[in-house]
């Protein structure tokens, strides 16, 4: 797994081969060892795979950015839908408890009803029953 340890550590790797590649040119071409035209193309190939290696990197960067944004606001919804879901919840039970108030409300008003009825079909019973016995009454008289 040792190839795995250095793919980790490649940016690090990368730039110090870089700087040393670099300095290697500086000096060979001030101490005249290499070639002037050598020292030119080394020097443009090094600043090419600078360039590169630095649009790569500021490109990851923006990647990151980006999915890090992507991840504040997605964590940012995630509070909103949680809040969301607590104030229906607490507006859930508040609307359960006022239903159950009005359906005991009811019920207590449908016992109140019944008794109600059962007193004053008791009441009809005994009026009709007076007006029989005065009837009756009324026609032994005549």
């Amino acid at each position: 797994m040792p190839s795995l340890h250095y793919f980790r550590h490649w940016d690090k790797i990368f730039w110090t081969f870089f700087v040393l590649l670099g300095l290697s040119v500086i000096i060979g071409g001030i101490v005249s060892l290499i070639p002037f035209e050598f020292v030119v193309l080394l020097g443009v190939f090094i600043i090419i795979i600078g360039a590169g290696k630095l649009a790569e990197e500021i490109s990851k960067r923006k990647l990151f950015n980006y999915q890090d944004d992507i991840y504040k606001k997605m964590y940012q919804l995630s509070q909103h839908l949680d809040k969301t879901f607590s104030i229906a919840s607490m507006n859930r039970e508040k609307n359960e408890f006022r239903i159950q108030k009005l359906d005991q409300k009811r019920s207590e008003f449908e016992k109140l009803m019944n008794k109600r009825y059962r007193d004053i079909a008791r009441k009809i019973i005994e009026l009709e029953n007076k007006v029989n016995k005065l009837a009756k009454t009324v026609e032994r008289k005549k």
